[in-house]
């Protein structure tokens, strides 16, 4: 019986073996072993710094590696979303978003800006539209016009790329990423730069599809719904686990836990044949080679080993001394802002409270940083009155702030800010112990900051908004390119941080452990107050706008049956004579119906000369006439009556 079920034999897509890259001596890809099978979604997580991102421009031959294997199965097609997005600022949108080695691409590409020409001929038009019949390319265009238009992107296709802005640029690569068409998709921190509903659709489509995946993401319920492997790039080696986030983070407990005692075991070895090795000179001479030399090869293995665990063992340290805080916090009285024809915020009033954690949503571009930046100052309102106590300290980190001079090196970019750090009464580190407390190990410290991962960057540009000690945090997208370790320090000190905080983020997860309540901006600077979780919004949005749908079904409906009563003509109830006239039509059509019968009887029973013939086909004629009136008038009169 197993010719009736088809047997599914697994494509490998990828495989990379025993890669290596070094930089200045130093490796950074060591010995990397993994495949991964035709339609598997795999995250590729790690710490910052540790080469996520070097590994990815290995696999697309952006980088030339040192030793080893890279292999992709012939004829399939790779997309490469890359956290540098490159192409020539003069290129408008839509030339940008379709490659030309995609025919339908170019095919739709050219539909599209026969749309948008005011100018173009009937023929151009007609032309295009036989040629994407031909090719049956409806469907794609349909694909596409969702892709652009949930990415936010339909009213760009006319710009520049140098015209964007870098969310928008990104998103226009992400866009271009998935209408290639892709057999093998890689994607680099996909949901940077998209707000909460793009996320949610992007997570939504990739589930769905029949992609190969693979893709670095700190989006925590990202991994958890899309991958269902986790690769992690650890001590520059690849260790593989079948799975979601969540069963990752399982089994790396224990092999973490396994790597501790297996150091422990080879300790009590070494110490063995230390004593062993450490006899007398003349016994050394007749000694083993072979054992001196396992001696040599454990000493090296132990001593890496203690290194990478000791390393490991160091965990992001957030600490912070905080200011005392007086009754008056941030009083917003009708705060209004517009610019020109675009309202920011209508009328929005607000008073804080100690302790209060706020987090804020709404899609790109409707103005929440605006909105922050009244809050500290940076901004002006047009309207309404803010005040704030005099206590209050706020420290802002901004999105776009992690850029550092060409010539600074890290310890002199928090030394401007200063020397010591106070992290308790009587406690104080200095500039160099506190970046060790933030993992920047003595010789990062030293480094030019320029030189620095994107999440290292991020973590020290946090430091130096945490070390001015403020009362009042505002984070503006602090998770972006934090690695999970990061992000779950980052949580847990903001958990226990006694001071006001404001959050804007895109990470679910994130925004679910830290809110109290949310500041959603809605339409026409209209912003609501929804007290619970991001995920508790969500589901009153959920509600209400069912509830909002139903009600306009329920208004429609009333609308049509307010329409239907004012046309409808009065019905009068039949006269005597009608009904009368009803009566006589059905006998009369009732005897017609029956003379139709007899002719096509006649019709297949009987031969019939020419002249017959003629005669009957013209009583039929005569005869489906009448039928049609009586049966018209019939029907009129059946309805009133």
């Amino acid at each position: 019986y197993w010719g009736l079920f088809p047997i599914i034999v697994p494509m490998q897509y990828l495989l990379v073996r025993k890669l290596y890259k070094s930089f200045t001596g130093k490796p950074l890809i060591n010995g990397v072993d993994f495949s991964i099978e035709r339609w598997q979604k795999v995250a590729l997580v790690a710490r910052n710094g540790a080469g996520k991102t070097t590994l990815l421009k290995l696999l697309m031959g952006q980088l030339e590696w040192s030793a080893g294997e890279i292999t992709f199965t012939k004829n399939i097609r790779v997309s490469f979303l890359s956290q540098d997005f490159v192409v020539d600022p003069e290129t408008n949108v839509l030339e940008a978003l379709f490659s030309h080695e995609n025919e339908l691409g170019q095919l739709i590409r050219s539909y599209e800006a026969l749309l948008l020409d005011p100018h173009h001929s009937e023929a151009q038009m007609q032309k295009i539209l036989q040629q994407i019949e031909e090719r049956h390319a409806w469907e794609y265009e349909v694909k596409v016009k969702t892709i652009i238009g949930q990415l936010g992107l339909t009213k760009h296709l006319t710009q520049t790329m140098g015209s964007l802005s870098g969310g928008e640029a990104k998103r226009v690569a992400l866009a271009k990423a998935l209408l290639d068409e892709p057999h093998f998709l890689i994607l680099d921190e996909p949901t940077n730069h998209l707000d909460l509903d793009m996320i949610e659709w992007l997570e939504n489509y990739l589930k769905q599809s029949h992609l190969t995946l693979l893709l670095v993401t700190h989006d925590r319920y990202f991994l958890e719904r899309v991958c269902d492997n986790i690769l992690e790039l650890d001590r520059w080696k690849i260790y593989s686990y079948a799975g979601n986030y969540e069963v990752f983070l399982e089994k790396k407990a224990i092999r973490e836990e396994l790597e501790q005692k297996t150091v422990h075991h080879m300790k009590q070895v070494r110490k063995n044949e230390l004593e062993w090795i450490r006899k007398a000179p003349g016994a050394r001479r007749t000694k083993q080679y072979a054992r001196i030399k396992e001696f040599e090869r454990i000493e090296d293995t132990y001593k890496a080993s203690k290194d990478i665990l000791q390393q490991k063992g160091k965990k992001l340290s957030l600490e912070i001394q905080e200011r005392r805080m007086g009754d008056k916090i941030l009083k917003i009285h009708h705060m209004k802002k517009a610019f020109g024809d675009k309202v920011i915020v209508k009328d929005f009033s607000h008073d804080f409270r100690h302790g209060e954690r706020v987090g804020i949503v709404g899609k790109n571009g409707v103005g929440k940083s605006t909105f922050v930046n009244i809050l500290t100052g940076e901004e002006t309102a047009d309207a309404g009155d803010i005040q704030q106590g005099k206590t209050i300290y706020m420290g802002h980190y901004e999105q776009n702030q992690a850029l550092f001079g060409t010539d600074k090196r890290v310890i002199d970019v928090v030394r401007a800010v200063a020397e010591y750090i106070f992290v308790a009464k009587w406690k104080k580190l200095t500039a160099a112990q506190m970046l060790e407390r933030f993992l920047f190990s003595p010789d990062q410290q030293q480094a030019f900051a320029s030189t620095l991962s994107g999440g290292e960057k991020r973590r020290l540009h946090l430091l130096i908004i945490l070390i001015k000690s403020p009362n009042f945090l505002i984070l503006d997208e602090p998770t972006n390119d934090l690695d999970l370790a990061t992000l779950a320090v980052l949580e847990e000190f903001l958990l226990e941080y006694t001071g006001c905080l404001i959050v804007i983020s895109h990470d679910r997860f994130f925004m679910d452990r830290i809110v109290d309540h949310v500041f959603a901006f809605e339409w026409e600077g209209v912003i609501r107050d929804y007290w619970g979780s991001y995920s508790d919004y969500v589901l009153m949005k959920a509600e209400e706008q069912q509830a909002e749908k139903k009600q306009q079904q329920l208004e429609r409906q009333r609308e049509e049956e307010k329409k239907e009563a004012a046309i409808a003509p009065e019905k009068k109830k039949l006269s005597y004579k009608e009904k009368l006239e009803m009566d006589t039509l059905w006998k009369e059509i009732s005897i017609l119906e029956k003379r139709v019968d007899e002719i096509n009887f006649i019709y297949q029973s009987e031969v019939m000369d020419a002249d017959k013939m003629k005669k009957l086909g013209k009583e039929m004629d005569e005869i489906m006439n009448a039928l049609t009136e009586k049966e018209t008038r019939w029907l009129e009169l059946a309805d009133r009556g």
